[in-house]
């Protein structure tokens, strides 16, 4: 493994999203600098959302064109092109790539790897047609990097499909923190005799992929009682909070909690009996709230989604359904009624969790992911 990688992304870590809490991840091991866009400004006044001990630099860019940014001459940026240590990007970023290429064509035999974290699903408009060509070029030039890491088998097989050497990619589930997982790990396993209830959980951000709308919807077929609990903001926030007072009235089972620290989320996995996680699109590549459910013994639901393993994390073999919208009023029924089901879901998820996502594990598949020394690779010459 790389003893220490420089890294580069979009966001500033370890934030609340996906790539950004996998970079912290990494840098927690690497602990190389964290070179970053901010392009939300959370550096300045933001308190982080989980512990840092790394450095950070933020690279001074261009104002944001749709969700483009291009770095601008900075001391940081030349210090980084410059440096022949490891570095490691995360995709997707038009800004992150341009300098990645920068990169290698400054030090062919540097080591210069990408992380694909999802595939875009594009939009209608100009927007969507500018994704789709930014997306056509960065597969075709995936193959000039020393090695493309992506987060699940679903992902590295159609990455392979678009043409990359199948010996390039590796894959490297994300993980949780030790400190995430010891505490996830340690909640008690939950008994069916102890289910009033159905206590459901949706953690994330309230945008418009998320389809909190749809796991909603799906509850107003429930016919077992229910309660929801929902962690996380975002700009469709109040759009979700309506349509739960229209469907379920002033007295509604749900209860928005905005956004929570790891304290307060901890001890709402310690009440849930499962989570859902209904997003439609691919952007949502994996879902690390997956992870935290199944280390707390809670069993997750997934959309299976082409181009995205958010389905394939939480498998479970005693529970087979379509993971389609249409079936998770049926499924949410099936559990809400079969509690010791439920409760053999748990067992699994807890199970599957420690054989396949536990940090020990993801630790050791990183020890083989990368070189020991940053030896000239260049892939595709």
């Amino acid at each position: 493994m790389i003893d220490t990688a420089d890294q580069l992304l979009r966001e500033w870590p370890p934030g609340y999203g996906g790539v950004e809490r996998v970079a912290h991840e990494l840098a927690s091991v690497w602990a190389g600098t964290v070179y970053s866009f901010d392009v939300q400004g959370r550096s300045k006044d933001e308190r982080d959302a989980l512990p840092v001990r790394y450095r950070r630099r933020v690279l001074p860019c261009s104002l944001a064109m749709g969700r483009m940014v291009i770095p601008l001459p900075s001391r940081g940026l030349w210090s980084m092109l410059w440096s022949r240590r490891p570095l490691h990007g995360h995709l997707p970023s038009p800004g992150v790539l341009l300098v990645l290429l920068l990169a290698r064509l400054l030090h062919p035999c540097r080591w210069v790897s990408v992380h694909w974290h999802c595939f875009l699903e594009p939009a209608p408009g100009l927007q969507g047609r500018l994704f789709v060509l930014y997306q056509w070029l960065v597969l075709r030039l995936l193959p000039r990097f020393s090695a493309v890491v992506t987060t699940s088998p679903s992902l590295a097989q159609e990455l392979v499909r678009c043409g990359c050497p199948p010996t390039q990619v590796k894959v490297l589930p994300c993980c949780l923190s030790e400190e995430q997982e010891s505490k996830a790990l340690a909640i008690p396993r939950r008994r069916s005799q102890d289910l009033e209830s159905l206590k459901l959980i949706f953690i994330g951000r309230l945008d418009s992929y998320k389809r909190l709308d749809w796991l909603l919807q799906s509850l107003c077929s429930l016919q077992v009682p229910w309660q929801l609990a929902v962690l996380g903001d975002g700009p469709r926030r109040q759009v979700f909070e309506d349509l739960s007072l229209r469907l379920f009235g002033d007295q509604a089972p749900v209860h928005f909690y905005g956004r929570v620290d790891e304290v307060c989320k901890v001890e709402q996995l310690a009440g849930a009996d499962l989570l859902v996680l209904p997003s439609d699109r691919c952007n949502e590549a994996f879902g690390i709230v997956q992870l935290e459910a199944m280390a707390a013994g809670i069993p997750a639901l997934a959309f299976q989604r082409y181009r995205s393993g958010m389905g394939w994390v939480a498998q479970l073999p005693a529970l087979v359904w379509d993971q389609t919208p249409e079936a998770l009023p049926a499924v949410l029924n099936r559990l809400g009624e079969d509690r010791l089901l439920l409760t053999q879901l748990g067992d699994q998820s807890r199970q599957r969790y420690q054989q396949m996502f536990a940090r020990r594990i993801w630790m050791q598949r990183l020890d083989e992911l990368l070189p020991r020394s940053a030896d000239c690779q260049v892939s595709g010459r």
